[in-house]
């Protein structure tokens, strides 16, 4: 019996994934950029968000940060335990930026370095995006990520799920 071939996106001369990572290598460079800039504020953290409709163009890009107008220059701010109350979220951010711009978000992609929290997973169930693409083994990326945010991960995880919104695994190789 001959050996079956498996031929494979790539292989046919189409990565179908090369557009995903082509957007999470933005919301990548969008969480390194610096602060004065837009980019993350926070020492070892640092999430990017890119939002792209349903045909592909670009709505709207951010990293965490501080909401616009608050002193993000207040040591106090950064201290163990007070970071996460003071720096937003970059699905939340990239979010509201789509709202100020009245952006159609059906069938919208969110694209994200690390998988959405408990409370943006249930931001972006509500917004009923299309989906959620994130890199393969994000979380392990950071290293210094707390147990009680991991935990709000593998919640976030699981309302996505429940959601019907598919969390995408891309390889970025």
């Amino acid at each position: 019996m001959p050996k079956k071939t498996v031929t494979t996106s790539k292989s046919r001369g189409k990565d179908k994934f090369a557009e995903h990572r082509r957007w999470l290598a933005q919301a990548e460079r969008a969480a390194a950029r610096m602060v004065s800039a837009g980019g993350s504020p926070h020492p070892t953290v640092k999430v990017g968000a890119v939002l792209v409709d349903a045909k592909g163009r670009l709505i709207s890009m951010t990293a965490n940060r501080f909401a616009r107008g608050v002193d993000r220059r207040r040591p106090e701010r950064y201290r163990d335990g007070y970071k996460s109350l003071w720096i937003n979220c970059a699905e939340q951010l990239a979010i509201v930026a789509a709202a100020r711009k009245r952006a159609n978000l059906k069938d919208a992609t969110l694209y994200v370095t690390l998988e959405p929290c408990a409370t943006c997973a249930g931001l972006i169930a509500e917004m009923h995006l299309k989906q959620v693409c994130v890199p393969v083994g994000a979380m392990r990326r950071y290293s210094k990520l707390k147990a009680k945010y991991k935990a709000s991960i593998e919640i976030g995880v699981i309302k996505l799920n429940e959601a019907g919104i598919p969390l995408v695994p891309v390889d970025m190789t």
